[in-house]
């Protein structure tokens, strides 16, 4: 047993990451020997490749301006470590992570004695946040993030009121599959029989959507890009319309906030109108208003701007490069890159390569960061350099007139750079 949370924490992290599975037996088992407390809450269960973090904000703040009480489980973190499970924004605090925590534990001789594997680390999570929500009165919804794919993620145990599934490109092919096909089909895999699916449209895989629902004989609802008009995006906000509602804005930055934020707008309106639950187009437009989600295009200077995004594949890189060709202006801009070793770094970099003025190269502190000498050699660019210690860079970067700079390529990075800025308030 723990008596210090940090400990708790510092040992969760040395779990496994990933664990052969076939099946969510598993995890049912897992789940049932601590009385299934997954059980009995009405869930809104949210996956796909980027955008699904945005989105879950959005819906959360939708809910919350509607005045129910939201419970919200997501991953990485860029704040703290609690902050992967919250109720009303609120995490879970350290004595509730300590308590539970040692309440799953104390609980593997009994998972040995049934020959039940323990749990790997976001089994483990799951679990925690499961029976977390289970002990809160008055808890109305639970907005529900896929950790990693969909069909075999340990959240795939429940039946949410709503699917949601934001856009899809390619990350974690080693696991998911090399072909956009295959990565949908997995994505696809929470998709749950006579549950409605609201998802981003694309055509690229579109026939798989309408196949898999039309087995499920669950309702298909869509957003397509050509129903968003007079998009805006500034280093302020972006603003939208979306069908009925007009001059929608929302604090976080990208045209693609845009298509996350319409995508959460029709999951609300399919809440409202096939599931029941009471939502106003006001509730909507304030919730979009308040949503906040750190470390994804976040404007941290605005004179000079210095942005931090996570984006971690090539999918967000190109929405990163989008934004930043409609703001740059005149501004010097200088692209600062770390990533994580297993990531596809090239075609990354490649785009970086394009837009940037400069790009550095760094790492971070986590295990899984590449060498910045290999993502040098990755880099074309006639402008590159590498930086052994981003700090130096970051506090140069906020006096530095005349100069964008974007730090991006991991969401570990981020959150490093995040807390460091933390640590100097």
């Amino acid at each position: 047993m723990f008596t210090d949370t940090k400990e708790l924490v510092a040992w969760i992290e040395t779990q496994k990451r990933l664990v052969p599975k076939v099946s969510l037996e598993r995890m049912r088992r897992l789940c049932a020997t601590y009385g299934n407390p997954q059980e009995g809450l009405k869930y809104i269960h949210v996956g796909g490749t980027n955008g699904k973090g945005s989105t879950v904000s959005y819906l959360t703040a939708i809910l919350r301006s509607a005045g129910y009480n939201v419970g919200m489980f997501i991953s990485p973190y860029v704040d703290v470590f609690n902050e992967r499970i919250a109720c009303n924004g609120r995490y879970i605090s350290d004595a509730e992570l300590l308590d539970i925590g040692n309440y799953i534990i104390a609980k593997y001789p009994l998972l040995d004695a049934e020959d039940i594997p323990r749990p790997s680390f976001f089994e483990f999570m799951t679990l925690m946040a499961f029976v977390y929500f289970s002990r809160l009165p008055g808890l109305d919804y639970v907005i529900l993030e896929v950790g990693l794919g969909g069909l075999l993620d340990a959240t795939n145990i429940i039946t949410p009121l709503v699917t949601v599934i934001a856009s899809i490109s390619y990350d974690h092919e080693k696991i998911l599959g090399s072909t956009l096909s295959e990565i949908a089909a997995n994505k696809l895999g929470i998709v749950k029989p006579g549950v409605p699916l609201v998802a981003i449209r694309n055509d690229e895989v579109l026939d798989m959507f309408i196949s898999v629902t039309r087995e499920k004989q669950s309702e298909l609802f869509l957003v397509a890009n050509d129903e968003l008009e007079n998009v805006k995006a500034t280093l302020e906000a972006t603003e939208f319309d979306y069908r009925a509602h007009k001059g929608l804005r929302v604090n976080l930055l990208g045209f693609h906030q845009a298509e996350n934020a319409a995508l959460a707008v029709r999951t609300a309106e399919v809440l409202r109108d096939k599931c029941g639950i009471s939502l106003t187009d006001a509730d909507i437009r304030a919730g979009l208003l308040k949503a906040k989600w750190p470390g994804r295009l976040q404007l941290i200077s605005k004179e000079p701007p210095v942005l931090l995004d996570g984006a971690h594949n090539p999918g967000g890189i190109s929405r990163l490069v989008e934004f930043l060709r409609a703001v740059k202006g005149e501004r010097f801009l200088r692209i600062v890159f770390a990533a994580s070793a297993d990531k596809d770094k090239p075609e990354m970099i490649a785009l970086l390569d394009e837009i940037a003025d400069e790009i550095v190269f760094t790492r971070f502190g986590y295990k899984r960061s590449d060498a910045a000498e290999n993502l040098y050699c990755l880099s074309r660019h006639p402008r590159k350099r590498i930086v052994a210690y981003w700090r130096e860079l970051f506090a140069s970067a906020l006096n530095e007139k005349g100069t964008m700079t974007v730090f991006c390529g991991s969401l570990y990075f981020v959150s490093e750079i995040y807390n460091h800025i933390k640590s100097r308030s």
